[in-house]
């Protein structure tokens, strides 16, 4: 099913194409080495070099018929989680269908709802590749996308066949706990101490409640003066899997939480869930300010035990932009906060992050060439941090050269500090052709 979509696309494609039709080309190729400056767990990698490619083929015919691919192309040769050395992906590999105000696409398609930035609750139709939570990447979903702009709204229908399950990290991966590892359990009382030579494993992978048939995503957009809002509804795949890990040790405390020392050896065992959501998003541009929320209620499909229950989402920006003579700052502040039906205290929740954080930013950009930005986020109920630092310089149009800090502090505990041993340095070299 992975390839069906894209196959249908190029037969598609190959009907209708003819010698007045129009092709280019294009490719992105970066090389990156990653260095982390502590070591966490045994068989784990304190460096990483990548090499990526992103090939671009675009195609028209017409006033109608447009063909896009990009695909992604990573080679990680020395990642010591043997599923992590490379990775294909479609990503983007459609044909579209355009007359007047309608668009209709069928293939791989990442797309992108909602309008706060770092996190975004209404951002939910795409599953992700997590080898690194910090620098996720969305794949594509094998759909049928129908978008159309009316009298008095426009609207965006996107129906997924069979959806795509997120990719994990690997066994051997850095970003999976080797200190302690809290795992949501309905009793919320479960803390496992992790042995010096853990060994991860992958297990069962069993999908409730149909969750990755026949998904489906809607979306209403209207301009009220001067609001942009929208409307979204999803039914379908859940973002990411609920992890069970299955241990066996030794039980070293009873109340008021069970803690095991366990085995080294640690299996974990995969639900993908259903869920169904609800989204309003609000843009205003007033007083040279942008103004952004977004809101979000979630919840699960079925009865299993260990399912999360319903969510509500919410998140408040606000943002400016700045110019001076040569150059350009765009600065933003936003906070986040969440409410559940049931308490979290899993250190592997990304959305526990967020449950009432900040974040601030900013990106400089001067003469056009240097760039530079800085992405703070403060977990105000751990007390924990995440800071991301970047520098970066253009050379001949089509070169350039990043640098990234990104620095992590808390506690093993939650879910952010669980990564605190994973600072890092990396520097890129990208080429556009």
């Amino acid at each position: 099913m992975k390839f069906l979509v894209l196959l249908i696309s190029i037969t598609t494609w190959q009907a209708i194409a003819n010698a007045e039709s129009e092709w280019s080309f294009g490719a992105d190729l970066q090389m990156s080495e990653q260095y982390f400056p502590e070591e966490y767990g045994e068989n784990t990698n304190t460096s990483l070099f990548k090499i990526e490619i992103d090939p671009l083929a675009k195609w028209k015919k017409g006033e109608h018929w447009r063909f896009y691919l990009k695909p992604v192309l990573v080679a990680n040769p020395d990642n010591k989680s043997s599923e992590e050395q490379v990775f294909i992906e479609p990503s983007e590999a459609y044909i579209k269908f355009q007359k007047d105000v309608l668009n209709i696409s069928l293939g791989y398609h990442l797309v992108t709802w909602g309008v706060t930035d770092g996190y975004n609750p209404i951002d939910v139709v795409n599953r992700r590749q997590i080898y690194d939570p910090t620098r996720s990447k969305k794949l594509g979903s094998p759909s049928l996308m129908i978008s159309e702009s009316l009298s008095w709204f426009d609207y965006d229908f996107i129906y997924v066949p069979k959806s795509r399950e997120a990719i994990m990290p690997g066994e051997n991966s850095r970003w999976l706990p080797r200190d302690v590892f809290i795992p949501q359990v309905p009793e919320n009382n479960l803390v496992l101490l992790l042995p010096p030579n853990l060994r991860y494993h992958w297990g069962i992978n069993e999908t409730l409640n149909n969750a990755l048939d026949n998904n489906i995503a809607l979306r209403l957009q209207k301009t009220i003066s001067i609001f942009d809002i929208s409307l979204t509804g999803f039914d379908g795949a859940g973002g990411y899997p609920i992890i069970e890990p299955q241990v066996t040790g030794t039980i070293v405390q009873v109340s008021p939480k069970t803690v095991i020392q366990v085995d080294p050896d640690v299996t974990l065992n995969r639900k993908q869930r259903r869920i169904r959501q609800g989204g309003f998003t609000l843009v205003s541009h007033q007083w040279d300010f942008l103004f952004k929320y977004a809101t979000s209620y979630t919840d699960d499909y079925g009865d299993y035990v260990n399912l999360p229950g319903w969510l509500h989402e919410n998140v408040l920006g606000i943002e400016k932009t700045f110019n001076f003579n040569d150059a350009m700052l765009i600065a933003i502040l936003q906070y986040s906060f969440l409410d559940s039906e049931k308490q979290n205290d899993s250190n592997i929740s990304l959305t526990e992050v967020f449950r009432r954080s900040w974040m601030a930013g900013g990106r400089l950009t001067w003469k056009e060439v240097w760039n530079a930005s800085i992405l703070g986020l403060y977990d105000t109920l751990n007390y924990s941090t995440f800071l991301e630092m970047t520098l970066g310089r253009r050379f001949f149009d089509a070169w350039s050269v990043n640098f990234t800090a990104d620095f992590i502090a808390g506690s093993s505990e939650n879910p952010l500090g669980v990564y605190s041993k994973n600072d890092s340095y990396l520097l890129s070299v990208s080429r556009s052709f």
